[in-house]
């Protein structure tokens, strides 16, 4: 495990692992009703079925990525539970308020640009 790893290499990834792990975890147990409301109302289909799903993408590629298991697929995983997180919750069209739409507007920014890249670094 993290063989071929520099220290800084190893405190990166697992800065990245932590922070699917540990979101996950919240929105899991304080935030699940939540996220599954505003998933019907974006009329998500099988909102429920789709959420457990995401949860379980979030947590497998979180913690392949922590135990430095089949890294590159971890990140693959994670890569694909970000994009279409970002795409069902970050809906800034749909927000009138112009401060909440720019909010979700340097989410999807710094989701797909800083999330996603750093996920790619680790492939």
């Amino acid at each position: 495990m993290y063989q071929d790893h520099t220290p800084l290499q190893v405190a990166g990834q697992l800065l990245i692992a932590l922070l699917f792990l540990g979101t996950g975890a919240v929105n899991l147990v304080w935030k699940y009703r939540q996220h599954l409301e505003r998933m019907v109302a974006a009329g998500i289909p099988f909102a429920n079925a789709a959420l457990v799903a995401g949860f379980v993408l979030q947590f497998a590629g979180g913690l392949m990525l922590a135990l430095d298991w089949h890294r590159a697929m971890g990140a693959a995983i994670l890569i694909a539970f970000t994009a279409a997180a970002t795409a069902i919750f970050h809906q800034y069209w749909r927000v009138e308020d112009p401060l909440r739409r720019h909010l979700h507007v340097s989410f999807i920014w710094s989701n797909c640009c800083g999330t996603i890249g750093g996920l790619l670094l680790l492939m």
